[in-house]
């Protein structure tokens, strides 16, 4: 396959959470906590249970190969999730992530995805979550849990859902101009091919149009 991938028994094992980070850990539980209240019990057990991975630069996974667990929350770095197309042999971006967002349960997806899913990190990213081996009697345990997994997982169909209409209904420069309002960095973090595929454009095209932008603010 075209696509470069690290080599999985390189990656760091998930370790457990070190005190610098607990700052980091508050706002993971902030974050799940925007999307609907939770009980005393149930925020007490995903405070037990949090663990940190952490990836380098660069490092492309791909989901059929590895699981990051549930409720995965960037503590901080950025990067994509793409599709490798190896009838054509190349990625196409699906969407970008940066700190303090929520990544959808892609091992579940991956399964139902024509093509084989990826997630790269663009930097040096620290990746909190609820591992595998809770799962089970957290969900026996609370059965808010099975609302709090159904709302984050409408968020991601509404981002995705956006983007399909931003296709639809935009012209390449407004979906670059939506792009850069949420992701004002993503030049210095993503190649311009990279972006562009996300965009649905040559990467000629979108080199064009930033040269153009950058002789009409000077």
């Amino acid at each position: 396959m075209g696509c470069s991938i690290s080599n999985l028994t390189n990656l760091k094992m998930f370790i457990s959470l070190p005190e610098k980070l607990v700052m980091e850990k508050e706002q993971y539980l902030s974050k799940l906590s925007s999307y609907q209240k939770l009980s005393v019990g149930f925020k007490a057990y995903l405070n037990y249970s949090i663990w940190q991975t952490d990836f380098s630069r660069m490092e492309k996974i791909s989901f059929n190969s590895i699981e990051l667990g549930r409720f995965c929350y960037l503590a901080k770095g950025f990067g994509r999730i793409f599709i490798y197309d190896t009838e054509n042999e190349k990625e196409i971006t699906i969407m970008f992530f940066q700190s303090q967002d929520i990544l959808p349960d892609l091992k579940s997806i991956s399964k139902y995805v024509q093509g084989q899913l990826f997630i790269q990190f663009s930097e040096n990213t620290t990746l909190l979550s609820i591992p595998i081996k809770h799962i089970d009697n957290m969900h026996k345990l609370f059965r808010e849990s099975a609302t709090l997994c159904a709302e984050i997982n409408a968020e991601i169909l509404a981002k995705i859902i956006n983007i399909l209409t931003g296709l639809k209904i935009q012209n390449a420069e407004q979906r670059l101009n939506k792009l850069l309002d949420f992701f004002p960095t993503v030049f210095s973090q993503t190649a311009v091919k990279d972006v562009a595929s996300y965009l649905g454009i040559h990467s000629s095209t979108l080199s064009a149009m930033r040269n153009g932008n950058k002789k009409h603010t000077r």
